[in-house]
């Protein structure tokens, strides 16, 4: 691929991205959370990354400067990628509320559903190999029947489904991240769309039946305690640090 289709890749999927914003605030979602919070941070980094890192929700110094992780646990992500020879340039990395809950509280699982349309169209644009969720809140969306304590630092395969918007994808290497951009089915930007077991693995959207082509495509998902807790334990430290150092790998196998 020339520079100048990567470039005009990166330019529509930022494009895109940018719309989602604009979509939860014309839509109002959240509005206790957006009445406290002094803004929505949406996520930062490579649009086009292969690894997509995503955590539970903004903290104090997230929602003063409206990127993720740039607090202490951002520090000690930073140092995690550097050990695997990766940068913030390198991924792209959000949470699944967007806002910022009252005293860093635990976000509620229905400020969570409200959110996971929108998380889910983020990971459409995208389209990572790589999903790598920081702390039990974003494993249990993906997993919500598994515990962090017994899986964390285990890939698990996911199957991500949705529409395509065009027919043919295979005429212009741009259509793969502009005009073939698949949008969230229905049921998903509708309503919160479950993860559902489908073969032993978990099937992320589902089709309503509408027109258009549904396709799927196999995601690893590795699960990871949240840098933040890590940092006050001192042995959850040590295991965060050996599980992080798979990331790499686990790109290049798959």
């Amino acid at each position: 691929m020339s520079e100048a289709i990567y470039l005009r890749i990166v330019v529509s999927k930022q494009t895109e991205l940018a719309q989602i914003k604009a979509d939860i605030l014309e839509k109002n979602i959240c509005p206790n959370l957006a009445g406290t919070a002094k803004q929505l941070v949406m996520g930062d980094g490579n649009p086009d990354a292969d690894i997509v890192f995503i955590g539970e929700a903004p903290g104090k110094n997230e929602d003063e400067q409206g990127l993720p992780f740039v607090g202490a646990a951002g520090k000690f992500l930073d140092e995690m990628l550097a050990s695997v020879g990766l940068e913030r340039k390198d991924i792209f990395i959000t949470n699944i509320v967007k806002y910022r809950p009252p005293n860093n509280r635990d976000p509620l699982p229905e400020e969570k559903q409200a959110f996971w349309p929108f998380l889910a169209r983020q990971l459409e644009i995208i389209q990572p190999k790589v999903i790598v969720t920081l702390g039990r809140h974003s494993m249990e969306f993906f997993l919500p029947d598994a515990r962090i304590s017994h899986i964390h630092g285990q890939p698990k395969r996911l199957h991500f489904r949705s529409r395509r918007r065009t027919e043919d994808d295979s005429s212009d290497a741009m259509q793969g991240a502009g005009e073939q951009r698949t949008e969230v089915d229905k049921k998903s930007s509708e309503g919160a769309a479950e993860p559902a077991t489908q073969q032993g693995a978990e099937t992320l959207g589902a089709s309503d039946g509408s027109a258009g082509d549904v396709y799927e495509w196999t995601i690893i998902l590795l699960p990871l305690y949240h840098p933040a807790a890590a940092l006050y334990n001192g042995g959850m430290r040590q295991t965060l640090i050996d599980d992080f150092s798979q990331v790499r790998t686990i790109v290049e196998k798959y």
